[in-house]
């Protein structure tokens, strides 16, 4: 379970810092005009390439806070599973929401800016949850050897 969350959340991880780096930014730079076909790429695509990882990740973490390997102190899986319910919710509950609002209206700079400012939250937790499996894995593997 532990590989299971670790791969999910690093994957998660990799492709949330591309959304908070180039994709949301670059929301900003297409125009009116090409804005509702990009935007709609973007949402189309990013729902199956990050979505299973989130998920995943998410399952995984929960299920390593009911049963940790031994050696493993329990506040990291706790802290990966609160940040992967994190992680979620901020998607659901705030960013499904802006890009429902971009979705109907189409360019709208002050949407976007939203878009662009609640990103760094979802990707600390991303990256804690990330932070906190790789951990767990260091701290198994060194058990191992």
């Amino acid at each position: 379970m532990l590989l299971i969350a670790s791969v999910a959340a690093l994957v998660a991880l990799g492709i949330e810092t591309y959304v908070a780096t180039v994709a949301y930014p670059n929301f900003a730079r297409v125009g009116a005009i090409d804005f509702p076909a990009f935007h709609a790429f973007h949402s189309e695509r990013i729902t199956f390439s990050i979505g299973p990882a989130l998920l995943i990740a998410a399952f995984a973490n929960v299920a390593l806070a009911f049963d940790r390997p031994r050696g493993i102190p329990m506040w990291l899986p706790l802290v990966a599973a609160v940040a992967g319910a994190l992680v979620l919710g901020l998607t659901a509950f705030v960013q499904v929401p802006i890009h429902a609002e971009l979705s109907a209206r189409g360019y709208d700079a002050h949407t976007i800016a939203r878009l662009n400012a609640h990103e760094p939250a979802r990707a600390l937790a991303t990256f804690a949850q990330a932070a906190c499996d790789v951990a767990m894995l260091a701290i198994v593997l060194r058990a191992r050897t």
